[in-house]
């Protein structure tokens, strides 16, 4: 068995080709296929993605996203068809052409989400430059257009942590984002877990950016060990704002999403 760790970019595209037939190529969606952009709302897949993405599809076992987005959302900026999905980081997953299935534990939670956001309208989050996406089964609280980034994150981590754990919700944070979602054990490592066992795949990619993509490596890396996975590739998709922490648990970088475009090529040459 072999990690990315032992290989280049080159060896790693080899691998893949050569297992067409039983390999799972995972990826983020934002900062991965679509450039950050100040307002999340913004982001898009550039078409030559999506192109590339449909002739994936056509060569390999599995291709799939797993993002922190809500599913249809996700569906929204990605509309390939064939595509497997995890969204709201693995609370919600969907096979190409299924039905989106919530994890059923994360529904007792949803009378205590409504009454986060309710508590929480754009007047009380503005003057602190902090704006809530609700995606239904979790929350995401953004501030990356913040002028104060500290009284923000203060902001983010004092109050309005507080009021998400008294709701018996559990909080994230990320890359100039806190989530909020239900006291479930489910991360993007539990749905890729449940990608891979239910294809069958025995060589599996991942490409991410940030702290919540650390768990898909992790599975991945378990899945090896385990005897599940004969291959398994971490790529993290490198720029400046991706952390120490986040380079260092995956195992080979590109840069940003201009090294994916080209990672993406060389899968589909």
């Amino acid at each position: 068995m072999t990690t990315s760790s032992d290989h280049s970019i080159a060896d790693i595209v080899g691998t893949l080709r050569d297992n067409a037939a039983g390999a799972a190529l995972l990826f983020d969606v934002d900062g991965v296929l679509a450039p950050i952009v100040p307002h999340a709302g913004d982001a898009r897949v550039p078409d030559e993605v999506l192109d590339l993405l449909a002739r994936l599809c056509d060569r390999y076992l599995v291709v799939g996203l797993v993002s922190g987005r809500g599913l249809a959302d996700v569906d929204r900026m990605v509309p390939v068809p064939g595509l497997t999905r995890g969204g709201n980081h693995g609370l919600e997953v969907a096979t190409p052409g299924g039905v989106t299935e919530v994890v059923p534990e994360a529904r007792r939670h949803a009378r205590a989400m409504r009454a986060f956001v309710a508590a929480h309208p754009p007047s009380a989050l503005d003057p602190h430059g902090v704006w809530l996406e609700d995606k239904g089964v979790s929350v995401s609280l953004h501030h990356r257009e913040a002028p104060d980034q500290a009284g923000a994150e203060a902001f983010l981590a004092g109050p309005v942590a507080v009021a998400a754990l008294s709701e018996g919700l559990r909080i994230r944070h990320g890359r100039m984002i806190m989530e909020v979602l239900p006291d479930v054990d489910v991360n993007k490592g539990t749905v890729v877990r449940q990608i891979i066992r239910a294809s069958g795949a025995r060589t599996a990619l991942y490409v991410g950016d940030d702290r919540t993509d650390m768990d898909a490596w992790q599975a991945l890396h378990d899945l090896q060990t385990m005897g599940v996975l004969d291959h398994a590739h971490c790529v993290v998709a490198d720029q400046p704002e991706v952390g120490s922490a986040v380079r260092a648990a995956a195992d080979v970088a590109v840069a940003g999403t201009g090294g994916v475009l080209r990672l993406l090529h060389q899968l589909a040459s």
